[in-house]
């Protein structure tokens, strides 16, 4: 038997599709090439093609067997020309695709193109492999990792949920037993409530993080002058039986990010070295600058002047599986309960969108390194020293709006607002707050909503406001906000964001500075 009879016994007798492609049209294929896509025969799929090599039907395509998009949303045409030309480029190219039956069934495969011939119409030889099996497998792998991050999710949520809320509740208590004994107010029982609700929000922006992209306020800061600013928090934060070190290397550290940010990496890597040391040891966390030039950076990175935060511990040290791991969102060593598993993917995702990266060095008994590597930016930091507004600055007497679904939060707000001069109408979803400012029918200066509510959203409410008083100033309140919701705020004219949990003086100067907008 000659060879060429050998390879057109393999040809026809193998499993995998197979495919000949002249140009970039087929010319032939297997007769599993044409069960696979629903055809009775190889001529009918190829367009009828007599022995001779004549055709008396239409020439095929790769894109002719295919949906008019692939997945990612891009024209299989125009996907399968570009894959034809790598093929050319590097001689054999595999990728995975999605074909369409006969009967219009989709089916996934992986293609292997090795380019034969070169010429004018180059010779090409095709492979089909259904991966749709594997495809389903893979998928219900993913639902199953999905199902376990949720249960350790919960748990690590519930645990640091119910410590935050034993803080609130323990100090109301003692605050509610000074008022009713007639003694003074302790201002440390209202000092350790706002930081409870603080940590309560990180934790919430952390979670929000990981189900949508957050929006930032980037700034030039420094991340020596943060470390220093959190030296007290960071030493409680640890604890009595590790002793830590700060360092902070002299001359600017400064970095381009959101600040808040900047103070969750340091805060979540400190929290992470504590876990590791539960028995005590020590702890050290130091910021300075390092140029890294083309030899020591590696291809992923880009050379030049960065700002390094390391922290390191004596603690019981990760596994190479661990390390590997670690970035995961939802994944953690620690038992059900005793964490969420965000902490470090919280500190890889920042990283990352400043512009920088995160790398691990440890193993099991020897302690852990962790570097956050951030670009150096030359320019002076942003003064973000805190003021405090006075009642004038806050207070006005313009007609405002309130719509919010939630009673308690409505009726903080209007308590506020009226408390500073404001005129408040107040609503309980946002069809009652077009009714209420319809029937009003007195200006309205401002709109203060929510964004989700039943009937009606917020966004909705404002469009239809924007009718009857063209010139209306909106803000907007949400907790969490999808994606569609964010755009058409941003879509809305004179709309302000402002995210939940705020403080009553935030919300105060916030809509004073919407009001004095031109």
């Amino acid at each position: 038997m000659g060879r060429e009879q050998s390879y057109r016994e393999v040809f026809e007798k193998a499993p995998d599709a197979i495919l000949i492609m002249r140009g970039d049209q087929f010319i032939d294929c297997n007769p599993a090439a044409a069960r696979m896509l629903g055809f009775q025969s190889r001529s009918e799929m190829l367009g009828h093609v007599s022995q001779d090599g004549s055709r008396s039907g239409p020439t095929r395509h790769p894109a002719d067997f295919s949906p008019a998009r692939q997945p990612d949303g891009r024209l299989s045409y125009e996907k399968a020309t570009e894959n034809l030309a790598i093929a050319f480029e590097r001689g054999t190219h595999t990728f995975e695709w999605t074909h369409v039956d006969a009967e219009g069934m989709h089916f996934e495969v992986e293609v292997q193109l090795t380019v034969v011939e070169r010429g004018e119409k180059p010779l090409i030889h095709v492979v089909w492999r259904d991966i749709s099996e594997r495809k389903r497998l893979e998928a219900e792998l993913r639902r199953s990792q999905r199902l376990e991050a949720i249960g350790r999710l919960a748990g690590g949520i519930a645990h640091d949920f119910n410590n935050l809320l034993v803080v609130v509740a323990g100090h109301a208590e003692l605050l509610s037993e000074d008022i009713r004994a007639g003694r003074s107010p302790d201002g440390h029982h209202t000092e350790e409530i706002g930081k409870a609700v603080d940590r309560a929000a990180g934790l919430t922006q952390q979670l929000l993080s990981f189900s949508r992209g957050l929006p930032t306020q980037t700034v030039v800061t420094d991340l020596g002058v943060t470390l220093e600013s959190l030296a007290d928090l960071l030493q409680r934060l640890i604890g009595e039986h590790i002793e830590l070190k700060l360092h902070r290397a002299s001359g600017p550290n400064t970095v381009s990010a959101d600040p808040t940010q900047l103070e969750q990496i340091v805060v979540n890597l400190a929290a992470n070295a504590r876990d590791a040391m539960e028995g005590g040891g020590k702890a050290s966390i130091s910021v300075g600058r390092q140029t890294l030039t083309e030899d020591s950076v590696s291809p992923r990175h880009t050379a030049g002047p960065y700002v390094l935060l390391k922290v390191e511990d004596s603690g019981e040290g990760m596994s190479h599986s661990q390390i590997e791991r670690a970035f995961e969102p939802f994944y953690t060593t620690k038992s059900i309960g005793k964490g969420t598993g965000l902490g470090l993917a919280t500190v890889h995702a920042i990283a990352e969108q400043s512009g920088g990266w995160v790398s691990i060095e440890s193993s099991l008994g020897h302690g852990t390194k962790i570097q956050v590597w951030l670009p150096f930016v030359d320019e002076p930091p942003v003064d973000r020293s805190p003021t405090t507004p006075t009642s004038s600055e806050v207070g006005g007497s313009e007609t405002i709006l309130l719509v919010e679904d939630d009673a308690a939060i409505r009726e903080l707000f209007e308590e506020v607002l009226k408390a500073n001069g404001y005129r408040v109408h107040a609503a309980k979803d946002g069809q009652a707050g077009l009714d209420l400012a319809r029937d009003s029918g007195s200006r309205i200066d401002l709109l203060v909503t929510d964004v989700i509510m039943p009937r009606l959203s917020g966004p909705e409410l404002a469009s239809r406001l924007s009718g009857s008083w063209p010139e209306i100033k909106v803000l907007f309140i949400s907790g969490y906000s999808g994606e569609n919701d964010v755009s058409r705020i941003e879509e809305t004219k004179q709309a302000t964001l402002l995210a939940k949990p705020l403080s009553p003086s935030a919300l105060l100067v916030k809509v004073r500075d919407i009001l004095d907008r031109v």
